[in-house]
């Protein structure tokens, strides 16, 4: 990495400044702003906004040329890379979070969906193991649940496919492979699944845990005990 490319305490400010232009510019080549809206936009001075620029210039992030009473700014590739150095590490640190679920009574109904033929025959197949005929509920904070979703956006899901019995028609369910473990003991994780039921009454912040023994038992489990839910990380 080159030096001018380094992330370093000292251009906290400037990294910012960069991700605001970069927030501004999107897919275009380049946009046009003045050092008073850029100022603006960072909640600062005329004066520290045109400092801003100059320094994101003086390190080769950005490209301008003076319009009128604005600037014509374009990101470089040195400040591409800068850019994709900070979201390597923040993509790190995300991954490194423990995501924490406190254990809820449910509604049992990702019980009455596992017990379907349709659907256990296919869960045994394709998880690996023969599950229990019912999840466990776990509640999720809304930072817990976002960093959740987003990594599981980046992990292939195995696909459940859908079915119709004399009954009804049900449609396909994804589910994520994973482990849990009390946060009180890490060294007796379990293998798990997450199931993404479309059709479900949950609420957003409640995600269902699939697994072979019955999970409140094999971990002694009542309401309000926490268990950690690490993602498999299987590439899309």
């Amino acid at each position: 990495m080159k030096k001018n490319e380094e992330i370093t305490p000292e251009n906290y400010a400037n990294w910012f400044a960069l991700f605001e232009l970069c927030r501004l510019t999107k897919d275009r080549r380049s946009i046009n702003i003045s050092s008073v809206e850029f100022g603006e936009l960072l909640g600062l001075s005329q004066q520290t906004g045109s400092r801003r620029i100059k320094d994101l210039e003086d390190l080769g992030w950005i490209k301008r040329r003076s319009e009128g009473k604005t600037q014509k700014i374009s990101i470089t590739k040195v400040g591409a890379s800068v850019m994709l150095n900070i979201y390597k590490n923040l993509k790190e640190l995300l991954e490194s979070i423990l995501i924490v679920g406190e254990v809820i009574e449910g509604i049992h109904e990702g019980g009455y969906y596992v017990a379907i033929k349709g659907y256990f025959d296919q869960f045994k197949k394709r998880l690996g193991f023969e599950p229990y005929k019912g999840t466990l509920n776990l509640k999720l904070s809304d930072t817990d649940n976002s960093i959740l979703r987003e990594k599981l956006h980046h992990i292939r899901p195995v696909i459940i496919n859908g079915f119709k019995n004399q009954e009804r028609e049900y449609g396909p369910v994804k589910c994520y492979d994973v482990y849990i473990y009390r946060f009180d003991n890490k060294n007796n994780r379990r293998k798990a699944a997450i199931l993404d039921i479309k059709r479900t009454h949950h609420k957003k912040n409640v995600v269902e845990i699939l697994a072979k023994p019955y999970l409140r038992d094999y971990f002694n489990l009542k309401d309000g005990d926490k268990l950690i839910i690490e993602v498999n990380k299987t590439k899309e």
